[in-house]
């Protein structure tokens, strides 16, 4: 019989933090290690969706009051849609969609943070401890730091982003090989949205370019997190140009309001600029052993459905349910891991895929690219256009009713 009573989580991003809490409310001990300092991790560029399909999650962990503060602090992902440089709309998408009131909610990567790491007991969280390696110590694992701390535990489970150390140690290297790059950068960060011209019958916007596009969306208190991609080769920087600020005026100077007006608002906030990348999926199996991935770690997807945080959420509660179904279960521990593995296989590979899809279509770079792009969505009936998005939704996360509730 198996019996999983502890879990050494690696990582301290939404993945790791949301698997704490789902471990905690099934009454699995858990103790999570982040190798940077708290302030860092209670950091983060701009900000992100969590949508319908994960805020699902957090409405079942600790008896809603995760999803309570979210609703709180965020703001409502409404209706919105794909735009043509000059503001004509393309596609416009709105909640009735499937049927409910919001899509979800965007917050701030610091506020998101904060609200995931409060939701833990004091001492979950151990901070500055770098991973370095695991060994199986027969009916558990044995967890090693670089500062000579050490942890042992059931499972250990890397939640250590794209370039996971437990996933290179998996594959018995130093370090991953780096990813793939989408060809294509990114600009990050927030803005106040008082006084602007933005359109209020919209919570989000996205503006597509020859070879770049521009977003915005509201993260609540008026306040918005905005992303911008441009074409370009990989490692590039904004010092040439003068700053970042000066790049993207120059980027979006043919762009209609309220992109130009957005782009003078965040003139006074710090502008973070980097490349998009992915890995291709692992297919069915992750991890090996005693050891797992969740998250970025095992499935980095580009940021173009607003789904990468999502599925680390997704892995988190599905990991959670399957340790809590073993206490009764006749599993073996690394036989239950290579379950949760296949089980969420499909899924991921599809975000990822369509992640891609969605991403070539916005940074079509050429004239007819664009014409044809535009075109196709203009002609294409809402619901039909729907359709490509309405699956994501369909997640309706469920506790076991054996469960015994540890919310607290």
């Amino acid at each position: 019989m198996t019996s999983i009573s502890k879990v050494i989580i690696i990582g301290g991003g939404i993945g790791g933090l949301t698997l704490a809490r789902a471990c905690l409310d099934v009454g699995i001990a858990v103790e999570l290690y982040e190798k940077r300092g708290l302030d860092a991790m209670l950091s983060g560029p701009g900000g992100i969706f969590i949508q319908r399909n994960a805020l699902r999650v957090y409405k079942l962990l600790q008896s809603g009051q995760i999803y309570q503060r979210f609703y709180h602090s965020g703001g409502l992902i409404l209706k919105g849609g794909f735009f043509d440089r000059q503001g004509k709309p393309l596609y416009i998408n709105a909640p009735q969609f499937i049927g409910e009131d919001d899509l979800g909610v965007c917050l701030l990567r610091p506020e998101l943070q904060q609200i995931l790491f409060e939701a833990l007991p004091e001492g979950t969280v151990r901070t500055g401890a770098a991973f370095e390696k695991f060994e199986d110590a027969g009916n558990g694992v044995r967890v090693f730091f670089s500062d000579g701390r050490t942890a042992e535990g059931d499972i250990s489970v890397g939640a250590d982003g794209l370039y996971s150390k437990v996933r290179a140690t998996l594959n018995g290297r130093e370090r991953l090989e780096e990813p793939v790059y989408s060809g294509t950068c990114c600009w990050r960060g927030y803005f106040d949205g008082s006084g602007l011209p933005l359109d209020s019958q919209y919570s989000w916007a996205e503006f597509w370019g020859q070879g770049n596009r521009f977003g915005y969306f509201d993260v609540g208190g008026g306040r918005f997190a905005f992303y911008a991609f441009n074409n370009t080769p990989a490692g590039g920087n904004d010092g040439a140009l003068g700053g970042s600020l000066n790049a993207l005026r120059s980027l979006f100077k043919g762009y209609a309001d309220p992109v130009p007006a957005i782009i003078e608002a965040i003139a006074r906030e710090k502008i973070y600029r980097d490349d998009i990348v992915d890995r291709p999926p692992l297919g069915t199996q992750w991890g090996q052993g005693r050891v797992t991935l969740i998250g970025d770690a095992a499935h980095p997807v580009q940021p173009n459905l607003g789904q990468g945080g999502c599925m680390a959420v997704e892995d988190s509660f599905e990991l959670a349910k399957l340790l809590c179904t073993s206490q009764a279960g006749g599993d073996t521990v690394p036989s239950l891991l290579r379950q949760f593995e296949a089980s969420r296989a499909q899924r991921v590979t599809r975000v990822f895929n369509s992640s891609r899809q969605i991403g070539k279509l916005g940074q079509a770079d050429t004239a007819l690219g664009c014409f044809l792009r535009n075109g196709i969505y203009k002609l294409t009936p809402a619901r039909l256009a729907d359709l490509q998005f309405k699956w994501l939704f369909d997640y309706q996360p469920q506790w076991n009713q054996t469960r015994t509730n540890h919310s607290a």
